[in-house]
């Protein structure tokens, strides 16, 4: 079976760019320093080595405190769901599977949405009674980051299912999975083949590129904090934290009806 991943990649573009349309643009920041994290991870193996080394410690030692029934529980649930091995009696992650990093890509994006949604809320919590709406302008600058980190998800997973580039050298994913330009055509035991077609001929780790998009993450760390917090100081010199709405939002406040 082929895949056309020129398709594959617009239709990924476009889910990401609608979405950060309905978003805005300060929500698709925050994904953006995240995906741009895992960019630097790609590009320096060694830091991702050790942080992966360092999850394994800290699961080694959880690990040891936890019952017998929770440790067969959670072996099954870390090789089934995300393919962390549990050999040797505790599951630990593996820097040079491609399985681990897609697995890190979906909890990222999953994490970087959620601060999003509880820092800048976009509908009314009666309780809290604010909300933050998208202008017209913050929908744009939205629909934009969110089409830059819908090609930068698919170029991630493109580079962690060639599996080249990871420490270590790297391995790839089941054989099942190939790409048409990366080197031979694996076939499962169920005689399926998943090929890869139409690449594009370059990646996110090409030349300087890598190092421009972690600028772009820090550029953008930068603005969301500049655009959600300000400092100011009282009469008394003391200084205070005040959250206001980024540039293309507007503030919503939950105004109760008065009963008659």
């Amino acid at each position: 079976m082929e895949i056309n991943w020129t398709l594959i990649t617009y239709l990924v573009v476009g889910l990401f760019a609608l979405s950060g349309f309905l978003k805005g643009w300060w929500k698709e920041a925050i994904i953006t320093l995240f995906l741009a994290i895992l960019v630097f991870l790609l590009r320096v193996p060694g830091v991702a080595e050790a942080l992966v080394d360092l999850f394994n410690r800290i699961l080694t030692f959880i690990w040891g405190v936890l019952p017998d029934s929770m440790r067969i529980f959670l072996t099954d649930f870390f090789e089934t769901a995300l393919g962390i091995s549990g050999a040797g009696g505790v599951i630990q992650a593996d820097a040079t599977s491609g399985q681990t990093w897609l697995v890190l890509l979906i909890v990222f994006v999953a994490v970087a949405t959620l601060i999003g949604w509880a820092t800048l809320p976009n509908r009314i919590d009666k309780p809290k009674g604010t909300a933050y709406m998208v202008t017209p302008q913050g929908s744009i600058l939205g629909g934009l980051i969110g089409g830059f980190n819908g090609l930068l998800v698919i170029n991630l997973v493109r580079e962690y299912l060639d599996g080249r580039n990871l420490p270590g050298g790297g391995s790839s994913l089941p054989s099942e999975i190939t790409m048409a330009g990366g080197g031979s055509v694996g076939t499962a035991s169920s005689g399926v083949t998943l090929q890869a077609t139409q690449l594009p001929s370059f990646t996110v780790l090409d030349s300087f590129l890598p190092w421009i998009i972690i600028l772009i993450g820090l550029l953008f760390l930068l603005a969301v904090f500049k655009n959600r917090i300000d400092i100011k100081t009282d009469k008394d010199k003391f200084r205070k934290i005040e959250y206001k709405p980024p540039f293309g939002y507007k503030r919503v406040d939950y105004v109760p009806l008065e009963k008659k």
